[in-house]
């Protein structure tokens, strides 16, 4: 097979070299007669050279002329790239492949070129999953798609780019992209790995300060101190809940949301004693790419929102429905809470509230995330605010 591959790169030299020095072109005929070749060999390898753009032909009367060619060969520019690059036409057979998809797949040029992909054993592109996207990206109109994969090793990740091609004559094509993205995931889960062992910690420590606190608040007789204690401890409780709720990002990290309210919420109905179901919380938001701070601020807005809804909101017992909701819109992340409730008492400056909560609420959305908040009172209550990314 060596000897076959060496014996074919050798010629197709020798038809290269001679091209170069007959600038009108050469047929089949000329060039077998000058390289002592058969006809048919002479095809084959002028049919290669055709492919990878390296001649050129053109029909002069009813000769077949072939002419060396005076544009860059596509496959000496796809080598440039690290990323494994292969072509396929509208029959999905591959028309050009660059060194590294070669190297990626253990292929040689010569026994794929023209070979369909379907049983061809190559791997990747004969994928199940990435074989069903190739197939979806010929029959669909729609611009390039792509999609992550991994050689199931756990060893190797590709994310995989599939762009629609036209060729000169028309004719529909797909280029298919292979990049090797194993070191940064495996960058990404050592992060994971250390972010988690941070929250752990981080967890472990505030579950001290809520014991100490606990300790502290069994030793106290007044009951308005009592509560003060009791307060503190529900909001160390809820930081340390943004931490089990946090996820890596390539920007930062990743707030879930709604794991986060039904969590806190089902914290605070025990913590509270309210009774269960009475109160429905309904949300729909979106998981936040936050840096770590803002994260942890965002979870004490939440918090403080439900503890103000849950101490005051609905008299004992009472039944009621919380609304949250959270989207981004251009850039800002624009986040609603209601409940309906019997609302804020008559005549309450929302300005300059005598309400530790508010005014916790008010420092962090302006103050810390250099947001916005407004406060609708009436029958039960709104609250909106919107802040950069």
């Amino acid at each position: 097979m060596d000897v076959q591959i060496e014996e074919s790169k050798r010629e197709l030299s020798r038809v290269l070299e001679l091209l170069k020095d007959e600038p009108r072109g050469l047929s089949i005929t000329d060039i077998s007669r000058a390289l002592k070749l058969n006809r048919n060999s002479v095809s084959k390898y002028l049919n290669m050279l055709l492919i990878s753009g390296h001649v050129e032909l053109r029909s002069i009367g009813v000769a077949k002329v072939y002419f060396l060619s005076k544009r860059v060969p596509i496959s000496a520019m796809l080598d440039y790239s690290s990323d494994a690059i292969v072509v396929l036409n509208r029959n999905m057979e591959i028309v050009v492949a660059n060194e590294s998809f070669l190297s990626l797949t253990g292929s040689e040029f010569r026994d794929i070129i023209k070979m369909k992909i379907a049983g061809s054993g190559i791997p990747v592109v004969t994928d199940p999953g990435v074989y069903k996207e190739i197939v979806n990206s010929f029959k669909s109109d729609s611009s390039s798609s792509e999609m992550e994969w991994g050689d199931g090793s756990g060893e190797y990740f590709y994310r995989i780019k599939f762009i629609p091609t036209v060729f000169d004559e028309g004719s529909p094509g797909l280029t298919v992209i292979i990049e090797d993205i194993s070191q940064i995931k495996k960058t990404l889960l050592v992060k994971e790995r250390m972010l988690e062992e941070v929250h752990m910690r981080v967890r472990s420590n505030l579950a001290v300060v809520n014991s100490l606190l606990n300790i502290q608040s069994g030793k106290l007789r007044n009951p308005e101190a009592v509560g003060v204690l009791a307060s503190t401890q529900r909001r160390i409780q809820a930081l340390a809940l943004v931490h089990e709720n946090l996820g890596l990002s390539e920007s930062g990290y990743i707030l879930k949301v709604e794991d986060y309210i039904r969590e806190l919420s089902a914290d605070l109905v025990e913590g509270l004693g309210i009774g269960k179901g009475n109160i429905v919380v309904k949300t729909d938001a979106i998981d936040v790419d936050l840096y770590l701070d803002e994260a942890v601020y965002c979870g004490f807005i939440i918090n403080e929102l439900l503890m103000n809804s849950y101490m005051h909101a609905f008299p004992e017992g009472a039944a009621g429905e919380i609304s949250v909701s959270l989207g981004e819109d251009d850039g800002i992340y624009r986040f609603s809470y209601a409940d309906n409730g019997r609302g804020f008492p008559p005549g309450m400056n929302l300005e300059s509230p005598e309400s530790t909560g508010i005014m916790i609420i008010r420092r962090l959305v302006e103050d810390q995330l250099g947001g916005i908040i407004e406060i609708h009172p009436g029958h039960g209550v709104v609250f909106e605010i919107a802040f950069g990314k």
